[in-house]
């Protein structure tokens, strides 16, 4: 069972798009809001939702255990209507909900580039700009790293609509990318460390070459 989180997304929606029909029978998108559920996106996808928004533990915990998912992607971020940050506390709920109901389950966390050492590798209007999601992300990936769950972590570069496919894998970044990527392409980036054994324990920066 993959349970997809911030599966309402642009890159949530481009995972669930590009996953096989067949995958998504045993596959659930996890919402953040009720009304989400009716969007016809997921209808038309024939993907079960369920309602977990991550800044609520009880929610998290309670669609878990009735999932019992193996693999987990995460996309949370950014911050809902009352300005609550989720890259942090929504991403450790999750963490913190798979080490006790889904302790065999692998995690896929999505966060980005410049989290962690890369952040002295940005440039200042980077800082001032994203500063504040970017430490709220590294909490959440120091948090995964020292969690005994089967993890990967992956650092996109900026994002834009489009569908190209192209991306690199990186577990050395030799310089910050100008050019974005696109969402199209990280779903194949995640669909391939869904699909592929080896990655466990990695961290890897997503560029579009």
């Amino acid at each position: 069972m993959l349970m997809i989180f911030g599966a309402n997304c642009p890159s949530g929606r481009q995972l669930i798009h590009q996953l096989s029909p067949l995958e998504r029978e045993t596959a659930v998108a996890a919402l953040r809001l009720p009304e989400q559920q009716s969007d016809e996106f997921f209808a038309d996808h024939h993907i079960r939702t369920t309602v977990a928004d991550a800044l609520d533990a009880e929610a998290v915990a309670q669609a878990v255990q009735q999932y019992r998912p193996d693999t987990v992607v995460s996309f949370v971020g950014g911050k809902n209507e009352q300005g609550i940050r989720s890259d942090a506390t929504g991403n450790l709920h999750i963490i913190r909900t798979l080490e006790q109901h889904a302790p065999k389950a692998r995690l896929i966390l999505v966060t980005s580039m410049g989290c962690g050492e890369q952040y002295e590798l940005m440039s200042d209007m980077f800082k001032q700009a994203l500063g504040e999601a970017v430490a709220a992300k590294t909490e959440a990936e120091n948090a995964l790293r020292q969690s005994p769950l089967a993890w990967t972590i992956l650092r996109p570069c900026g994002l834009a609509d489009g569908d190209d496919t192209a991306y690199q894998l990186h577990e050395q970044l030799p310089a910050i990318p100008r050019q974005y990527m696109t969402r199209t392409a990280l779903a194949a980036a995640v669909r391939q460390i869904i699909d592929e054994d080896g990655h466990e324990g990695k961290a890897y920066s997503v560029t579009s070459e």
